[in-house]
């Protein structure tokens, strides 16, 4: 997470909470997903936000609740194994040979739900509850 003096901690968490949101909808979709953007996006869209291989430690934000923190711990452990699984898968089709669009499906749905219950934050102003529909 880049430094922008104009923009709060919080603000910079609203945000990236909402694309983590995002990055959940290609995983919910399955072999949809991957053929939708590809592979190398719908696995790095998700890794930009959740990973623990890089400084920003999201499960600490304060945008997120413990059971989303719950439930995108389990689907970044699904998508590290996917990975670990298939490293030098390269194409589309191999990837959704190998099943684990699918085997991603339902954790990344029930990470989806919760987080789109709460609802998204404004990228504007501060709050301390999401106002915007999931």
């Amino acid at each position: 997470m880049s430094e922008n003096p104009g923009v709060s901690k919080r603000l910079m968490e609203q945000r990236m909470r909402n694309r983590a949101m995002e990055a959940l909808e290609n995983l919910c979709d399955g072999d949809a997903g991957v053929r939708s953007i590809g592979l190398i996006e719908y696995v790095e869209q998700f890794f930009d936000i959740i990973n623990d291989d890089i400084p920003m430690r999201w499960r600490d934000w304060s945008s997120f609740t413990p059971d989303e923190v719950q439930a995108l711990d389990e689907v970044l452990r699904l998508l590290n194994a996917a990975c670990a699984a298939t490293p030098k898968l390269t194409s589309d089709d191999a990837f959704i040979a190998s099943g684990w669009p699918i085997k991603l499906q339902p954790a990344s749905i029930l990470a989806s739900d919760l987080m789109r219950a709460s609802g998204r934050f404004r990228e504007d102003i501060e709050e301390d509850q999401p106002s915007l529909s999931g």
